[in-house]
């Protein structure tokens, strides 16, 4: 087989493999929810907002404006329910079969046409978390695609109509993603050193013509709109913070998974020690070695991510890549199909840091964690259903609650009004910027916030395994929903008489203390009580109860014994 016809056929291979590996993976990350909430809004009239609360202001809790918009026109053109999460699926598995195709013809093209094996789409192609990720929801596999775009413009000096291309991707790079700066601004650099090249600033202009037109006008939207000129998400996730020791915790434990990734570590250095002698031989090299090392030093700074290895998906294109270029000058030909041998078996046999599947640690694989069984089916099926129920059942209420990040997918299927993501105020400009006393999980380490959840007048809190919320849990606050497949268990933040008297009439079997009549018995037993212990026991039933229901008869007993 002539080695073009060879070459073409095992990146074929190769994409296809990508992607029937990755729609085989589909899958819905919690956090997808939250910009299919955002989408839904839209679509519906209100505005980019998660809650539909007159009295907030419009927070931006998505970090991926155009991925946003694109789940916007799924739904607008009827891809609603279950269909939306598939429009997400079928998107993201494109372009990840789209980055592996794209390196293939990088390495082609910087070959010239010399090449035998596409070595970084075959690695690409192996890794199984960047499988996993694209199909997910999120904008991951996108933001992928458009930075490798970026590179494969950078790695030869461009025209002033390439300049005009890069920066059209940098554009949408900086909108998909806020970490896009980091690609756009490496972009701009090699463009920089082709105007003072050619002695013209065209170059330069052409550029930056897209951020000036597009990018500008959206920027100045975006804090008119939000308050804001960075997401809330950044603050968050505390993103000024530095927190290097995750960071090199993060990439260790994924290197070591990939080990196959130390022999493109190693492509680099030695790539730029010895580019070559072609004239502009250098320049492939340094544009590998500023978008690996700016974006590893972003990881390194931030900590990482909560999933396993989604932070580091943008570097690895331009780091396999190295491999490419550094076997493109070996004249002999077993070198090139042995190293991608190495790179896809290592790859496909991997070695996990252990406990990926444990929710609770600090890095984990959200995929394996939804595909744990509860009550025989995979978790992600039973929260669906779960959620499924509590929409019929709240219909037409004003509940209000307040979610971890897991919990996202019940806050969009039910369609409650309010939502407040209380375990990093990813939606929440309050928690958001609340101090983090402990670094911990990425993302996840916000302290709690009871009052402010009951001044905002949240009726139900999902998370229950954090015990002291609320200072010593009462069981009085104990409230289970009667749904399929299993009961979920919630506990109760603030009391609405009418609201609740409502559920108990929809669901008889809902279980709750009937706080009114525990007042009632707990009025009837003031004589046996110190003040002390009822002046304490008032400061948590008056924001839970007393500050939300007009029942000055109870309240009046309180005050004339505390008197």
């Amino acid at each position: 087989m002539p080695q073009r016809a060879m070459f073409w056929t095992i990146a074929g291979l190769a994409v296809a493999a990508a992607v029937v590996h990755s729609w085989v993976l589909r899958w819905t990350c919690d956090d997808a929810f939250i910009s299919i909430r955002y989408a839904m809004h839209l679509v519906e009239g209100h505005g980019l907002v998660f809650n539909l609360d007159p009295s907030e202001a419009p927070v931006e809790g998505y970090t991926n404006f155009l991925w946003t918009l694109w789940l916007a026109l799924g739904l607008w053109l009827g891809c609603t329910g279950d269909a939306i999460e598939t429009w997400g699926s079928v998107w993201g598995t494109l372009a990840h079969g789209g980055v592996v195709w794209l390196l293939a013809a990088i390495a082609w093209r910087h070959s010239g046409g010399r090449a035998r094996v596409p070595i970084a789409a075959c690695g690409y192609a192996a890794i199984h978390h960047a499988a996993s990720l694209a199909p997910a929801g999120l904008e991951t596999a996108l933001f992928v695609l458009l930075v490798t775009a970026m590179l494969r413009a950078c790695l030869q000096p461009g025209t002033v109509a390439g300049a005009l291309c890069l920066g059209l991707l940098g554009t949408a790079a900086a909108m998909t993603r806020p970490d896009g700066a980091l690609p756009v601004a490496m972009a701009g650099l090699f463009v920089l050193a082709d105007a003072r090249r050619w002695r013209s600033w065209r170059p330069v202009l052409a550029y930056a013509l897209p951020f000036l037109v597009v990018f500008v006008p959206y920027l100045l939207w975006r804090h008119s709109y939000y308050g804001y000129w960075l997401p809330n998400t950044f603050y968050a996730k505390s993103g000024s913070d530095p927190f290097v020791s995750a960071g090199v915790h993060y990439v260790v434990d994924f290197v070591r998974c990939y080990w196959p990734l130390l022999l493109a570590f190693l492509a680099l250095p030695l790539g730029l020690a010895r580019p070559g002698q072609e004239v502009g031989a250098r320049r492939p090299w340094l544009a590998l070695a500023a978008f690996v090392g700016s974006y590893l030093a972003f990881v390194l700074w931030v900590g990482g991510d909560f999933m396993f290895g989604r932070f580091l998906l943008p570097l690895l294109p331009a780091l396999m890549l190295g491999l490419d270029f550094l076997l493109a000058r070996v004249p002999a030909a077993w070198p090139a199909p042995l190293v991608a041998a190495i790179l896809v078996l290592g790859c496909v046999f991997r070695v996990e840091p252990p406990g990926l599947d444990n929710p609770h640690n600090d890095v984990s694989d959200n995929r394996r964690i939804s595909f744990l069984p509860i009550a025989g089916i995979p978790l992600r099926e039973a929260f669906h259903d779960v959620a499924d129920d509590l929409r019929s059942l709240w219909a037409g209420l004003e509940v209000r609650i307040s979610i971890a990040g897991g919990h996202a997918n019940v806050a969009t299927r039910t369609g409650v009004p309010v939502a407040i993501e209380c375990a990093a105020g990813l939606t929440d400009a309050h928690i958001a910027r609340l101090p983090v006393p402990v670094r911990g999980k990425r993302g996840h380490d916000k302290p709690r916030d009871p009052a402010y959840l009951a001044r905002r007048r949240v009726h139900f809190m999902l998370e229950t395994n954090f015990e002291g919320e609320f200072g010593k849990v009462e069981t009085w606050r104990d409230i289970t929903f009667p749904t399929a497949p299993l009961p979920f268990p919630m506990r109760l933040v603030t009391w609405d008489k009418a609201l609740m008297r409502e559920l108990k009439r929809r669901a008889p079997n809902i279980t709750f203390t009937d706080f009114e009549a525990f007042l009632d018995g707990y009025l009837a037993d003031l004589p046996n009580k110190s003040k002390d212990q009822v002046r304490a026991d008032f400061a948590k039933f008056e924001p839970f109860y007393f500050a939300h229901n007009d029942d000055q008869v109870r309240r009046a007993k309180f005050a004339a014994f505390l008197q």
